[in-house]
C-alpha cells in the first residue's frame, strides 16, 4: 500500500474559482494596495509594490490563468517567496491554510486549461481546488519574450 502524505496548502479564490498554492511558499497575504504600473511589462503583470521598503511584482492571476476576474478596488495580494523570487499575485478572496492528503490531488493532463501551472485537482469533500505550482508560474513569468 502507498504511504499517505499529508501537506498543507494555501487556499484562495481567482476567477470565482478556488485555487491553491504550497503553503511554504507564502510569505504574507496584504490588502490590495497602491500599485504602481510598469512601463512595457509584461501583460499579466500589474505594475511593482513596496512592501516594506522592497519591490516586489504584482501579477494579475486571473489574466495570467485565462480567467475572467472581478475587476475591483478590493481583493488581497498573496505575496509568494520560491527561490529567492518574491512576486505578488493578485487574488480576489482568501480562505486560509488546508491540511491535505496525497490520496486527495488528482494529477491533470497537460492538455488541460492550466497545463503545467497546475499541480492538481484537490478533492476534499464536495469542493474542487486547483493545485498550482507556483515554480511553473514565476517560470512562465520569466521566460524572456
Amino acid at each position: 500500500m502507498a504511504e499517505l502524505s499529508e501537506f498543507e496548502v494555501f487556499v484562495f479564490g481567482v476567477g470565482g474559482q478556488e485555487m491553491a498554492f504550497d503553503v511554504e511558499h507564502v510569505s504574507i497575504v496584504i490588502e490590495k494596495t497602491d500599485i504602481t504600473p510598469v512601463p512595457r511589462a509584461k501583460k499579466n503583470v500589474l505594475g511593482v509594490m513596496n512592501l516594506r521598503g522592497r519591490i516586489v511584482p504584482v501579477i494579475d492571476l486571473a489574466a495570467m490563468l485565462g480567467l475572467s476576474s472581478k475587476d475591483s478596488a478590493e481583493g488581497k495580494i498573496v505575496v509568494v517567496n520560491y527561490e529567492d523570487i518574491e512576486t505578488g499575485f493578485l487574488v480576489e478572496k482568501v480562505r486560509g491554510v488546508m491540511r491535505v492528503n496525497s490520496e486527495d490531488v488528482e494529477k491533470m493532463h497537460k492538455f488541460d486549461s492550466f497545463g503545467e501551472k497546475s499541480k492538481g485537482i484537490i478533492k476534499k469533500q464536495e469542493e474542487l481546488i486547483i493545485h498550482l505550482s507556483v515554480g511553473k508560474i514565476l517560470e512562465e513569468l520569466t521566460m524572456s519574450s
